[in-house]
């Protein structure tokens, strides 16, 4: 049974709002965008993984987490993970357009584009025995030595894949279902509630990938970031603010709560924590008091004494 699914990164929410905040003509804007594609590139590859095992119902006992990640001293991440009593199993789908080659010596992984540009990436090979291990010494503090495979995952049944290594097991999406249903297992090593509990064990340890804030990762400096409230709906229109809410100075959208996607913005793009005089600024309201009223009112916990009073926004730190 699934007992994690997948959500949409929030990651590609914060690409698109560093976008969104930025001048059409700044320097980055070509680099953002480039790892915003590929971000939802690879989403939709998890996409389509998921899809294939829809409708994945084995002759054997499983737990299934979508979108699993630890963070350090591990840093794991992992599209899915399919734990059954006998193994773990970890699957890494690519979704990477061109003909796709795979080098040794050192190894790679190369695309070569319909107009012969080749671009590099570090061999998914690699990166999955480099996850089996931390994997291994992850689940040694639970107790568990379940032997560890990894399967790669080819987004698009039509890729041409060469070169690949005798043994690397690499698939199709398509073929991905019948070849998990069909597994010869070893003896199982775990009992059924041992294996529940394992996935359990997985789930609590299970920490989001957390890549913010973003704008220093791009050198962005906070003065490049435009402030104020952006309509949601034309994406283009400052809002201003009336007594209980905000309306938009280009297609006259009126709403109560667009600051709420503002504030979470701020999290992403600038930094974890945010005082009264920095919210009024960049959300634009009148005094501190008001500033201060409103922190409060939208998920956000104040830390340190009064002089030095900052606010985290729980939400992004679950």
């Amino acid at each position: 049974m699934i007992i994690k699914y997948r959500e949409k990164p929030a990651k590609i929410m914060g690409y698109e709002a560093l976008l969104k905040r930025i001048s059409p003509t700044h320097p980055k804007r070509a680099t953002i965008k480039n790892t915003l594609n590929n971000a939802r590139a690879g989403f939709g590859g998890e996409e389509r993984l998921d899809e294939a095992l829809d409708y994945f119902d084995p002759p054997y006992a499983y737990q299934l987490i979508q979108d699993f990640s630890l963070p350090a001293p591990y840093k794991i991440q992992v599209d899915t993970v399919l734990i059954t009593q006998s193994c773990v199993i970890l699957l890494e789908v690519k979704n990477i357009t061109g003909k796709l080659q795979f080098k040794q010596n050192p190894s790679a992984l190369h695309s070569i584009l319909a107009d012969g540009e080749i671009k590099s990436y570090k061999s998914p090979i690699t990166q999955m025995n480099e996850t089996a291990m931390r994997m291994g010494k992850f689940m040694k503090t639970l107790g568990c030595n379940l032997p560890i495979s990894s399967i790669i995952v080819i987004a698009h049944p039509s890729q041409i894949v060469e070169n690949a290594p005798q043994n690397a097991r690499i698939l199709a999406v398509g073929e991905l279902n019948f070849y998990l249903s069909n597994l010869n297992l070893p003896k199982p090593i775990l009992s059924i509630e041992q294996l529940y509990q394992l996935g359990h064990s997985f789930l609590a340890a299970h920490q989001s990938y957390q890549p913010f804030p973003l704008a220093p990762k791009f050198q962005i400096e906070q003065s490049e970031i435009e402030k104020g409230v952006f309509c949601p709906r034309c994406h283009f229109g400052e809002m201003t603010r009336t007594k209980v809410t905000w309306e938009c100075e280009t297609c006259r959208l009126i709403s109560k709560n667009a600051h709420t996607e503002t504030l979470q913005e701020w999290f992403m793009l600038i930094k974890s924590t945010i005082n009264t005089a920095e919210c009024r600024d960049f959300i634009g309201l009148k005094n501190l008091d008001i500033a201060k009223r409103f922190l409060l009112n939208n998920n956000c916990q104040p830390v340190g004494g009064r002089k030095h009073r900052k606010y985290i926004y729980q939400p992004l730190h679950k």
